[in-house]
């Protein structure tokens, strides 16, 4: 593409709608690497300088996303995540449409520490079985769970869970028609290089931690949780009526 000069429009500016006109024709779709800076400024006849002006307004739009060493992409479409008195993986990505996806990472009898014992409201030191999985929508990572239910009551949660990859299927193979959600805690942090990998994303990208306690139909907890997601491919949305979130 030839830009106007001299014409009264900046060339970034062209350089910007030029890229954005990309996108919408789908030559870059989501997740898409654009071209390296060096080639972007040669296609454009500019220095790097300008052609960063640019970039980095495409990137205070939310158009693209810089990765430090690696470049600029096309934002993926953001998965707007329900968090609500029933909070259903496949349910809510299902509604939009997107295909979910869990993987079974696998599991472990381990001794509830603190957090774990006051949310469930046991004992410190009683057994719980551990599940781990990585959640996916379209194929994308999009969040890593920790799952901790009292072995003394789900002994064979672990089996259930490696048959059908939910959570809600093995409770309801267990006896448990319908729960729902007492608690949710929302923070920020950067991850680990493990935590990155899982969900292939760099470790300079932040993740939103929420940890979270589930009830049966008396109120008696089932499930503690510890869920990571990719900050740059969820949104959550709370509904109106959510009780005790927190």
């Amino acid at each position: 593409m030839e830009l106007e000069r001299g014409k009264g429009l900046a060339l970034w500016r062209q350089i910007q709608k030029a890229l954005e006109q990309d996108i919408v024709e789908g030559i870059f779709g989501p997740g898409d690497k654009l071209p390296p800076e060096r080639l972007l400024a040669e296609r454009f006849g500019v220095n790097r300088h300008t052609l960063r002006q640019a970039l980095n307004t495409m990137t205070r739009k939310g158009l693209v996303r810089a990765e430090q060493g690696r470049g600029y992409f096309v934002r993926e479409d953001m998965v707007h995540y329900s968090l609500a008195r029933r909070v259903r993986f496949r349910e809510n990505l299902s509604r939009q449409r997107r295909e979910a996806e869990e993987e079974f990472l696998g599991w472990e009898v381990v001794q509830a520490g603190r957090r774990a014992s006051e949310a469930l409201m046991v004992r410190p030191g009683t057994s719980l079985v551990h599940l781990r999985s990585v959640g996916r929508a379209d194929g994308a990572s999009l969040c890593l769970n920790s799952h901790f239910f009292p072995h003394a009551r789900f002994p064979d949660i672990a089996e259930r869970y490696g048959c059908c990859g939910s959570v809600t299927a093995s409770f309801r193979a267990l006896g448990i028609a319908d729960y729902t959600r007492l608690q949710t805690l929302i923070t920020a942090r950067m991850p680990t290089a493990q935590e990155a990998r899982l969900l292939d994303q760099p470790r300079s990208k932040p993740v939103m931690e929420l940890e979270s306690v589930n009830v049966d139909r008396d109120g008696v907890p089932i499930e503690y949780g510890r869920c990571l997601w990719s900050s740059d491919r969820v949104q959550f949305v709370v509904e109106a009526g959510v009780q005790h979130l927190s």
